[in-house]
């Protein structure tokens, strides 16, 4: 960028010394490639100490973006490089700049002038002021155009002349393009504007459980503020491959059909998508419900909604008891854009702290497609170019670097998963979109609800055949693993014949029990809203749908069947149940009192209702 260069926030004849003894309060923090030793780091404390005079803190961070040596930072306006390698750099041009070119007659002679002046320089560390000033040229439709920010960073906070702050989102050449984070009456053409040589942050811990925060984690539940004692950036880097293991634990959804066929991991990303009003919000919902005593803290991310949806959101976690364990970061469709890009990754950042205490973590995204219309906003009052479908070419990015933030980390390491399900919004069930394409191949699988089968009212209204989880098996238990297998099976092979018989194609006996049975297994599969299964009731009745125990019930008694079931397994088997639950497995002796049960069970129920009609 041209223009002057930006003032010191400090005095340049100031000396260290004096900045640690103007530091208010005495915390230094040093920014380094790698995390520093703890006796070093005590040690150069004690000497920071005794240099100003009272007691300092020093805090150590590690920023990736370092390739050598190190910085302490006073405060918010005041650096000091550790590079010695910079440091030697600045010296050498400075003393190189007063020697004219006709004094060093050949390349030899310049050489061994080079190699004097290495021999003889020694670089000392430089204090230096990272406040930089600049001008307001253009503001509106929550975005600011600012002029004179000579060394701002990428999405480093700025402040204004009138307190608010803003984040520093285009850089070009002769202006940086500002985000703002509150009302842009408050903001006028000249109005002066300074770096902050920071990020943006939101708190985290757990005092957000039960809280609903905006995207800068302010609360706005109007229950006094959030007493929280630490933040994180709501950019950082993902887990690293080495920090990682395999996602192989079940994360409980609740829901029959998910569980049964797509099921999720603890560190998965399973995406959900479909057109408007189909459920997605509801099946999301479902999965925040069903880990009410599971040890799972969710985060809901309400991304551009309208105000009465939010309020129903917040209404059904309030009744059912998951705001005990549950944060709502919001930002609505009223809100200005910055909020509405922000909110995913706070949200994130707030449950990737769980994960990093080693606590287990569930996120929503509600919704990226949003999410991604608000960064095409952004982006057309910025003037950058647009690509495909009228979004910028890094509209992959943006979403990408979200949702690889979703890991199980190593045990060693302290454990903790952090499971994200992003929604997104199809038109007329187009997953070749650019939105739908780009995040399914970020995500290890995805549920696609599909519109026919929500006019059936099948609920949920999942299609099998464009449904998947790339974790598999692996994230089942292995009492939903024996009864899915058959299951799935089952239902393939149900789809196949059904389509002969459509076509009024004669069949033997053996092919009307397959489709029998495949019509009880699909309405088995059928479940209410806001109704999750724990994960007992789950395998008992998806075991008597695949041992045939509902092939001689009528599909219009099955859900009385079902209901029914529950409550006898639950009373008179508590035995069983607790086998189930407590080994999360289905043994062979547990296996063989399930199958006696059932059928005492259905041979009662087929007495007290009439058995249904012979197919065909």
């Amino acid at each position: 960028m041209s223009g002057e260069r930006p003032e010191r926030a400090q005095d340049p004849g100031m000396s260290f010394r004096q900045a640690l003894q103007r530091l208010e309060p005495g915390r230094v923090i040093l920014r380094s490639q790698v995390l520093l030793d703890p006796t070093f780091m005590e040690s150069v404390r004690k000497d920071l100490s005794v240099a100003a005079g009272k007691d300092i803190t020093l805090v150590s961070e590690v920023d990736p973006r370092f390739a050598a040596g190190a910085a302490l930072f006073l405060g918010r306006d005041t650096r000091i490089d550790l590079d010695p390698r910079r440091s030697l750099l600045q010296v050498l041009q400075e003393q190189a700049a007063g020697q004219q070119a006709e004094d060093i007659p050949t390349l030899k002679e310049a050489s061994r002038r080079l190699s004097d002046l290495v021999e003889t320089t020694s670089p000392t560390p430089r204090l230096e002021g990272i406040t930089g000033s600049g001008t307001v040229l253009q503001v509106g439709d929550g975005v600011a155009v600012v002029a004179g920010l000579r060394d701002v960073c990428s999405q480093e906070l700025v402040r204004f002349e009138s307190g608010m702050e803003g984040i520093a989102f285009d850089l070009l050449e002769n202006s940086v393009g500002c985000l703002l984070l509150g009302p842009e009456q408050q903001i006028k053409e000249g109005a002066a504007v300074a770096r902050t040589g920071r990020n943006m942050q939101v708190p985290v811990g757990s005092a957000l459980i039960g809280r609903v925060v905006n995207a800068l984690g302010s609360p706005i539940d109007g229950r006094g503020p959030v007493k929280c004692d630490s933040s994180r950036p709501v950019e950082a880097l993902s887990l690293g491959v080495v920090e990682r293991q395999p996602v192989s634990e079940s994360l409980h959804s609740g829901i029959k059909v998910v569980d049964a066929l797509v099921p999720l991991g603890r560190g998965q990303r399973e995406l959900v998508l479909g057109d408007r009003k189909i459920g997605k919000t509801t099946l999301a919902l479902d999965v925040i419900l069903s880990q009410r005593g599971a040890d799972v803290l969710c985060v809901y991310a309400a991304i551009g909604q309208k105000a009465s949806s939010l309020a129903r959101v917040l209404a059904l976690l309030e009744e059912r008891g998951a705001m005990d364990y549950t944060t709502v970061v919001a930002a609505l469709a009223s809100e200005a854009p910055a909020f509405r890009y922000l909110a995913p990754y706070a949200a994130c950042t707030i449950a990737e702290e769980f994960m990093r205490q080693g606590r287990h973590a569930l996120v929503v995204y509600d919704d990226l497609s949003k999410h991604a219309v608000t960064y095409r906003e952004i982006s057309a009052l910025l003037q950058r170019p647009i690509g495909r479908e009228a979004y910028p070419g890094d509209i992959f990015y943006v979403h990408s670097r979200l949702l690889e933030r979703a890991a199980r980390r190593r045990d060693d390491l302290g454990g903790g998963s952090l499971t994200a399900i992003p929604i997104v919004e199809t038109l007329a069930g187009d997953i070749s979109a650019l939105i739908p394409t780009n995040v399914i191949s970020i995500c290890d699988g995805q549920i696609m609800l599909d519109n026919g089968l929500f006019n059936e009212r099948s609920r949920p209204a999942m299609d099998a055949g464009l449904s998947v989880s790339r974790v598999g098996g692996m994230a089942q238990t292995a009492a939903m693993r024996r009864v899915a297998g058959r299951l799935r099976i089952d239902l393939a092979q149900y789809r196949e014949m059904a389509r002969f018989v459509r076509f009024g194609a004669e069949v033997d006996q053996a092919t009307l029990a397959q489709l029998r049975r495949g019509e009880r297994e699909l309405e088995v599969l059928k479940q209410d809203a806001h109704v999750p299964l724990s994960l007992e009731h789950e395998v008992v009745l998806l075991h008597a749908a695949v041992r045939g125990h509902t092939d001689e019930i009528a599909l219009d008694q099955l859900r009385l069947f079902e209901e029914r079931l529950y409550d006898v397994m639950d009373h008179q088997h508590p035995e069983i149940m607790a086998a189930i639950r407590d080994t999360r497995d289905l043994s062979a002796d547990t296996e063989a009192r399930l199958d006696e049960a059932l059928t005492a069970f259905r041979d009662a129920f087929l007495a007290e209702h009439a058995p249904a009609p012979a197919a065909g």
